[in-house]
């Protein structure tokens, strides 16, 4: 199973027969930790402003060589994660990635994504000594980056202008508004606090130009409600100002009698699978404003604490895998449909949606085939309790 969008990717830039400024070939995994942490940072600080791959498995020109015969140990993405969140990065931020493996021909390919980020530039604050070779040794507040298909030498450093664009990034100071408000989102925390019951007003607090401004609320209808201890929810429209300008408008749910909220979700309806799922994607404009009205944290929960049959993803990517592995898997939805028959919680909702008489009971039971395919698969950022497990 492949997510052919990112799959044609690497395979055009494996064609190109030539690294370059956010990609890398790599015949092998590296025998040196400070190589392997080197080379994560100088993707990190890219100056292409944009997602960087190392692609283990190639060869120097682009041909395929394969990762799957290395004497070494294969990379995960859990494994990676934890090998960066144990360095000294200054300031306790470290690069965000991701570890996806491809096909290719008789082929595997493991490719590291390293998600472009604000936090620019990633450098450590204490020396990194793990090998012997004292010329392998990363130096604290040392900036390394990547020019053309070169990375900095370890005994150089970023030139001037390269380490001021990786600043003025972290600064925002070359963004437009809108840019600027999608930097603002990401760290709910520097916002003012408010109720959102009473007062529906929010402004940056580095920046009191930039507001979030909640309307008048009204009576809603969705099946998703149903899934809540009271189906009864109000939706409201929200707005984003910079200034006199909006830059962004969407709804705030208000769900289970308004003492849950959440941003407005997407909904997707798999035609093929009879499958219908609502959803929030993490790095969506309604993904980052999740968290102002649930703790700081991106989930969807009811009163208990309980999960809601509202799909987390990552990204579009992450979404796309979803459906892949749903369309590869079609035992599994006959699994699942066999859970609910015996599911007590699952029995209330519908017996509670039948008192209405007017909801379509296809759409509910749709909505909890999703969500327990979602539990199944167990990539996405749902990870708690919910009605079906």
């Amino acid at each position: 199973m492949e997510n052919y969008a990112f799959y044609n990717e690497i395979m055009e830039l494996l064609s190109r027969g030539r690294e370059g400024p956010y990609w890398d070939y790599k015949s092998d995994y590296p025998d040196c930790p400070e190589d392997k942490l080197k080379d994560i940072i100088c993707m990190a600080n890219n100056l292409e402003n944009r997602d960087a791959y190392l692609i283990y498995g190639a060869n120097n020109d682009g041909s395929i060589c394969g990762i799957e015969n290395t004497r070494m140990s294969r990379i995960s993405s859990a494994g990676l994660t934890e090998f960066l969140r144990t360095k000294p990065f200054a300031g306790g931020y470290y690069p965000q990635t991701d570890v996806k493996t491809i096909n290719a021909g008789e082929h595997q390919l493991d490719i590291v994504i390293i998600y472009n980020s604000r936090h620019t530039p990633y450098y450590l604050q204490v020396k990194y000594e793990k090998g012997h070779d004292v010329k392998k040794h990363l130096t604290p507040g040392t900036i390394y980056t990547r020019v053309f298909d070169a990375n900095t030498p370890t005994n150089k450093t970023a030139s001037i202008e390269q380490t001021e664009y990786l600043w003025r990034k972290r600064f925002g100071y070359d963004l437009t508004p809108f840019q600027r408000l999608l930097n603002l989102l990401e760290t709910p925390e520097r916002w003012s606090k408010v109720n959102w019951d009473s007062c529906r007003h929010s402004y940056s607090l580095e920046f009191p130009e930039f507001q979030i401004i909640i309307e008048e609320s009204k009576n809603g209808y969705e099946e998703l409600a149903y899934f809540y201890d009271n189906e009864t929810m109000f939706y409201a429209p929200l707005k984003i100002n910079y200034l006199s300008t909006t830059l962004y408008e969407t709804e705030l749910w208000y769900m289970d009698e308004a003492r849950c909220l959440i941003t407005l979700p997407e909904s997707k309806h798999m035609d093929n699978q009879h499958i219908l799922y609502y959803y929030i994607l993490k790095d969506s404009i309604n993904g980052k404003l999740l968290p102002f009205f649930n703790y700081g944290k991106f989930q969807c929960h009811n009163r208990s604490g309980a999960e809601m049959p509202i799909l987390l993803f990552r990204n579009k990517m992450e979404q796309e895998e979803f459906e892949l592995w749903i369309n590869n898997n079609p035992a599994e939805i006959k699994s699942v449909e066999e859970k609910l028959e015996n599911n007590a919680i699952f029995e209330h909702i519908l017996i509670k949606s039948n008192h209405d008489g007017f909801v379509r009971e296809d759409g509910i039971r749709e909505i909890a085939i999703s969500y327990g395919l979602y539990k199944k698969w167990g990539r996405g950022l749902c990870d708690g309790r919910g009605f079906i497990m």
